[in-house]
This record gives structure tokens, C-alpha cells and sequence, in this order.
């Protein structure tokens, strides 16, 4: 490098004008579309007689609605409100999935 050379500016110098990991949530849902989307699942359902939970919930993973058709399951009913799934805690941190790293497994000599 030459002293008369301007030194090349450090990249992580520079602000960006738009946030680099801003992941959109996606469009939120409405209570009317989510009850329309339950509604046409129940439809679906009952056509083959398959008793069902259905819930909906938004891009974060929150419940939007749910409904139980009878003679579904009881236990599936606590899994989309009171236990959260992988997919959104990722999607309430605004991050994606990563795979969970494998640990080495121990030498033996």
C-alpha cells in the first residue's frame, strides 16, 4: 500500500439502509379467514370421515382459532396452544431453523 493510496474503507463500517435480517412474519390472519380455513377443513373432514382438531394459528405460531369435531382426539387438543413447536419459537425470534449440531462422540484410546 502506498502512502499516497487512500486506505479502502472496512466493510462492517458502512450502515445499510435496510435492516440485513429483517424476516417478515408473514401477512397476518384474520379471525374471519382463519374460521373459513377451519370451516373448509371441517368440510374436508367430515367428507371422509376423519375426526379432527383443526387450529390455526398466525406466523408467529399463535392460535388464531381452534375446533374440536366430535369423537377427535382429546390429546391433540393441548399441541397447537400450550405447547409450542419448534417451527415458532423460530418464527417469534425472527430467525431460521438451524439443524441441531451432532455431538462428537467420545475417543477411546
Amino acid at each position: 500500500m502506498n502512502a499516497e493510496e487512500p486506505a479502502a474503507p472496512y466493510p462492517l463500517d458502512a450502515i445499510p439502509e435496510k435492516m440485513p435480517f429483517s424476516t417478515p412474519y408473514g401477512a397476518p390472519i384474520s379471525l374471519e379467514r382463519a374460521d373459513a380455513a377451519i370451516k373448509a377443513a371441517v368440510a374436508e373432514a367430515t367428507k371422509k370421515r376423519w375426526p379432527m382438531n383443526v387450529a390455526v394459528v398466525d406466523s408467529g405460531g399463535n392460535l388464531i382459532a381452534f375446533a374440536r369435531m366430535d369423537g377427535a382426539q382429546l390429546a391433540s387438543i393441548a399441541s397447537p396452544s400450550t405447547r409450542p413447536a419448534r417451527p415458532s419459537r423460530s418464527a417469534a425470534r425472527r430467525r431460521p431453523l438451524k439443524k441441531p449440531s451432532r455431538r462428537a462422540a467420545p475417543t477411546t484410546s
